[in-house]
């Protein structure tokens, strides 16, 4: 499998993992939501691209580690 059919194949997965990355919010982080001085999430309607997505596959460790267990030579 290349990394072109393995981002097709998984784009729901791992627009979900860009997702809870990028919305994530910690503690120490100042927003001016009720939450704020809390670990919690920030939901953005967000598209993302198969460019941005290889990206992510090729830097976040989950994300790689899932394409290297389905055969993807990264």
């Amino acid at each position: 499998m290349t990394l072109k059919e393995f981002i097709r194949a998984h784009r729901e997965t791992i627009d979900g993992v860009i997702d809870a990355r990028l919305d994530f919010v910690p503690r120490q982080a100042s927003c001016s939501c009720p939450k704020s001085g809390t670990d919690h999430y920030h939901k953005d309607a967000r598209r993302h691209n198969d460019e941005e997505r290889r990206g992510w596959v090729l830097s976040d460790e989950s994300l790689y580690l899932m394409a290297r267990s389905e055969g993807v030579p990264i």
